[in-house]
């Protein structure tokens, strides 16, 4: 059978979104016959080697420290050569799938392709370390960025295939110098997310969401994403029995309500992280949902907090660059609008329009559910399957 080794941060059940991709496809590989291995760095009590889901996970220890800036780049920086001796210690596998969690991990495919002589690919869920640099981790324009990005090309180029989660980030990687030939696109998918009434739903019940048209943001509130728009939005439709619902966490989630502080907003309200467990009533709690991106990291991140939101039927308000996955997505099946950040008064328009017609809403619903049904898990194991069969003909 032919045998593959993951390499990524994080895997459950150590909490982290590539973990939890990485575990779909790396069981449902392993159940169509592979031998599928996982490194990833561990957390205290986890061992050290485990098969789990038909899948063998190897820890190599080195768990990320959040306590400032520096320490974390420390973390990051220390994780790479920790996970380079583990993965030459571990027994060779025809293929070696680096994710991008720590950033710049793909330096490391080509490395153990060298020693190892198997084929390598990187999975590509965001560009390092333009991101760094386009949410001000690090300096613009620095002499580090130059090289981080040179480095980072290097190991691009060397690989056998890089997987693009979006046709936005292929034109990036084309720009870097990848070969086209080289890059399979493949969208990432929804959570096990199943729709929910919203006349039945369990959620809006519990927080006293019954009476009003909810518009929900669910997912990390993070330097990617902008909220200039929902603030104005919320502002303007203050008394209009539609509330804005912010689910989750991250590091501008203070900034966020520092500002409904001062703007008086009595129409939106947060809650923290939902569990897996809530995800399909949380995310069917909302009438409609936002999804948010800066404009300068189109191509570098694809907001995959989409699919869940068409998975559980609901129209998506994007905010963010209209050549992105997610506009593209969205637009090209009706699942909902993309909108200029620019122009709050449209979001806030889409939202008083969708509230007074129930007609049209539940039009909106219908066709987000069909589009989130082409964006499944088994979808995108099938063409991450093909791609790696090609690689080993």
């Amino acid at each position: 059978m032919p045998s593959i080794l993951f390499i990524n941060r994080v895997y459950p059940p150590s909490h982290g979104a590539t973990g939890e991709m990485l575990r779909d496809i790396a069981e449902s590989l392993a159940g169509r016959g592979w031998d599928v291995s996982i490194l990833c760095t561990g957390e205290a009590g986890e061992p050290k080697s485990v098969k789990r889901g038909g899948v063998f996970i190897h820890r190599a220890g080195a768990a990320l420290s959040r306590r400032s800036v520096i320490l974390r780049a420390a973390s990051y920086s220390l994780m790479i050569p920790w996970l380079l001796a583990r993965a030459l210690l571990l027994r060779r596998t025809d293929l070696v799938v680096t994710m991008t969690d720590p950033p710049m991990l793909a330096v490391l495919g080509p490395m153990i392709g060298f020693f190892k002589r198997n084929k390598v690919v990187h999975w590509a869920q965001d560009l390092y370390p333009e991101v760094a640099e386009e949410i001000g981790v690090l300096p613009k324009g620095s002499p580090l960025i130059g090289l981080l990005r040179s480095v980072s090309t290097l190991a691009l180029k060397r690989c056998d295939a890089v997987v693009s989660i979006g046709r936005c980030m292929t034109s990036r990687l084309v720009q870097r110098g990848v070969s086209y030939a080289r890059i399979f696109n493949i969208p990432n998918w929804a959570p096990a997310v199943t729709p929910i009434d919203r006349k039945n739903n369990p959620f809006r019940r519990e927080h006293g969401l019954e009476g009003d048209f909810v518009v929900v943001y669910s997912g990390n509130m993070g330097l990617a994403h902008d909220f200039d728009a929902i603030l104005k939005a919320a502002e303007s439709l203050r008394g209009r029995h539609i509330v804005f619902l912010m689910i989750g966490d991250g590091p501008r989630r203070a900034e966020i309500e520092r500002s409904v502080a001062t703007l008086g907003l009595s129409n939106m309200r947060f809650l923290p992280s939902q569990s897996a467990a809530k995800l399909s009533e949380s995310l069917s709690a909302g009438d409609a949902h936002l999804v948010t991106m800066r404009p300068n990291l189109c191509g570098l991140v694809v907001p995959s907090k989409v699919y869940g939101v068409l998975a559980a039927g609901r129209p998506c308000l994007f905010i963010g660059p209209a050549d992105s996955e997610a506009a593209r997505l969205i637009t090209e099946q009706d699942a909902g609008v993309v909108i200029d950040p620019a122009r709050p008064a449209d979001l806030a328009g889409i939202l008083l329009d969708w509230a007074a017609d129930p007609v049209a809403h539940a039009a909106a619903c219908r066709r987000a559910r069909i589009a989130g049904a082409s964006t499944t898990r088994q979808n995108a194991a099938v063409d991450f399957e093909e791609m790696l069969h090609s690689l080993l003909r």
